[in-house]
């Protein structure tokens, strides 16, 4: 089968610099095809999310749609499925990647590839004022919590509640939603205490509302977010490497971070 040739291209950004960037090699399966199918669970802003028109907003969105960009100039067609069934999904090779705030955990590496991107951190909302003082996760004995389906904060909260009732404390009762919108409602009418989530979602609702909700437990638990892609598909994974690898060299990465106000969350 016939394989692309490289393109040197001229990039040029800010004044007058300028870069020579081997334009990334298209995967063959993606030769014949206009368009890259994302799965998504577009509930995640500011990274993934719906605009008032229900049109796709966010930093990994724009990502996305530059990947696309950058391999023949795709169209893109988002999937949208909730989060606990992202995995599933690629898998069943109902889309090419997962364009949503994934973290890079040693159980998803085994299933799948990721390509990092950024980094997230893990953070508990509370009603503005922060009425039960819950400042710590051991502040969180005793109280409702809600998480996010399949999330890594579920995971963090379950080992906090194994690590309460060792020192003879009540654990949190987490309750489960689908969706961060269900959560930060829930949250809001007082059906639970507290919201776990990532501190870049939590800080955008502290923004949208900052007359409701508020940080209680500060950043913990950093860890790298990626893309992923099915390991039967190298020459994606290999593609999607190489397009966020120029961007970090040509400057649009950082002005893509800089853009959703989550600079401090580059790649090292």
């Amino acid at each position: 089968m016939h394989k692309p040739r490289l393109l040197v291209v001229a990039l040029s950004l800010g004044f007058c610099a300028q870069w020579a960037v081997a334009a990334p090699v298209v995967p063959e399966r993606l030769l014949k095809v206009d368009k890259l199918v994302y799965c998504s669970g577009m509930d995640s802003p500011p990274l993934v999310s719906f605009d008032e028109a229900q049109k796709p907003r966010g930093l990994t969105v724009d990502l996305g749609l530059e990947i696309a960009k950058r391999l023949g100039d795709k169209k893109v067609e988002w999937r949208v499925i909730p989060f606990s069934g992202l995995l599933p999904a690629l898998l069943a090779k109902q889309c090419d990647m997962i364009v949503d705030q994934l973290f890079d955990k040693p159980e998803r590496r085994e299933v799948i590839d990721i390509v990092n991107y950024m980094y997230s951190s893990q953070a508990v909302v509370v009603p503005k004022g922060n009425p039960k003082a819950l400042k710590t996760l051991p502040d969180l004995s005793g109280h409702k919590v809600a998480v996010l389906n399949g999330s890594t904060i579920k995971t963090l909260l379950d080992a906090e509640n194994e690590t309460l009732a060792k020192s003879g404390k009540p654990g949190m009762k987490l309750v489960v939603y689908n969706t961060d919108t269900d959560a930060f409602q829930a949250l809001r009418i007082g059906q639970v205490d507290a919201y776990g989530t990532t501190v870049e979602t939590a800080g955008y609702y502290a923004a949208m509302a900052p007359d409701l909700f508020e940080e209680g437990v500060p950043a913990f638990s950093r860890i790298l977010t990626g893309l992923g892609i099915r390991k039967d598909d190298p020459q994606l994974t290999a593609a999607v490497q190489q397009v966020i690898s120029d961007m970090r060299s040509d400057g649009s990465y950082s002005q893509l971070l800089g853009k959703w106000h989550v600079a401090s969350d580059t790649l090292d």
